[in-house]
């Protein structure tokens, strides 16, 4: 039975992971419009502990009328509750995976693939549009930043650049789809089915600082309004620095991370970024930037091993003036 127009709803998705029979959960709450238009897919806590990602989605739940609603607001407030519950930072907990590293999942797989597989199946594989929210994991700093996807396809690209344009983000990162590579993030997964889709960061190091939150409420607001969907007028008060080329600098080494950096610097190709010593003290490499960028996200936990990343920045390819 079809659900009525002008109506909430809220609660469990549930599964069960055919290898051990656990629970897969998922809380999730839909918003059915009064009137007719798109179905918007808001997903927060594929990380869980990016709080304010998370606090942002619930508040959002609660704010919108459905009576001033077009379309469909489905809203996924808490992906990764197994991290969410266990404090555990970027994984899922049954199986190390970082759950952007899974979709769009298997029943088969691990227990992080088939919680993939499930929420594509129910919800993600049927957005007309998505906004993934992040909110900087445990050992991270951050600056906002936003990323859309650029497929090739002239009219989708315009509409998820726009999506990021309207988020009220300064820094808007051009991700390149690549057909060769597995799209396994859930906004490039989506991307890849045709739909816009962009991921959203604001928050830091596993806290819920209402600053950022508000950052992304107001970004999902403009959202709303840009899509359609909602009544009002879009916030715009940041000049967009737009970036491409995005690195994620990565470590070979087990010891301690001390960075030299701040977000939002913009740093020289070369430039040293900080120092990785051992557990004596004892200097190990000094870490230079690969390109010339602006410093998006800084890791602040100094404990490292090999495959963490340790910062990332992106080149500026046009300002706004």
């Amino acid at each position: 039975m079809a659900a009525a127009k002008g109506t909430k709803e809220k609660g469990w998705l549930e599964f069960k992971y055919r290898n051990t029979e656990e629970p897969i959960r998922f809380p999730v709450g839909t918003i059915y419009g009064a009137s007719d238009g798109p179905n918007l897919v808001v997903l927060g806590g594929m990380h869980g502990c990016e709080f304010c990602g998370i606090e942002a989605a619930i508040r959002l739940f609660n704010e919108v009328d459905p009576a001033k609603l077009g379309g469909t607001l489905k809203i996924g407030t808490i992906y990764n509750m197994p991290a969410h519950i266990n404090s555990a930072g970027f994984v899922v907990p049954q199986d190390g995976k970082n759950p952007m590293s899974t979709f769009p999942g298997t029943p088969v797989g691990t227990y992080g693939e088939a919680m993939a597989y499930y929420f594509d199946q129910e919800v993600l594989s049927k957005a007309d549009y998505f906004v993934e929210l992040h909110g900087g994991d445990i050992p991270e700093a951050l600056t906002p930043f936003n990323r859309w996807v650029e497929t090739g396809n002239a009219d989708q690209d315009a509409k998820g650049k726009a999506m990021a344009v309207a988020y009220n983000i300064p820094l808007v990162v051009k991700d390149p789809y690549e057909q060769n590579l597995p799209p396994n993030a859930a906004y490039i997964v989506t991307a890849g089915r045709g739909k816009p889709a962009i991921l959203c960061e604001s928050g830091q190091q596993g806290i819920l600082d209402m600053q950022f939150v508000n950052v992304h409420l107001t970004g999902l607001r403009n959202i709303l309004i840009h899509l359609g969907m909602m009544p009002g007028t879009i916030v715009n008060t940041v000049k967009r620095s737009f970036l491409e080329n995005y690195v994620f600098v990565r470590t070979d080494q087990t010891g301690l991370w001390y960075p030299d950096i701040q977000c939002g610097q913009l740093l020289k190709k070369g430039q040293v970024t900080g120092y990785i010593r051992d557990t004596f003290g004892q200097p190990m490499l000094d870490v230079e930037s690969p390109i010339e960028g602006v410093v998006t996200c800084v890791r602040t936990s100094p404990n490292i091993r090999p495959g963490n990343v340790i910062f990332e920045l992106a080149a500026i390819a046009s300002r706004e003036e």
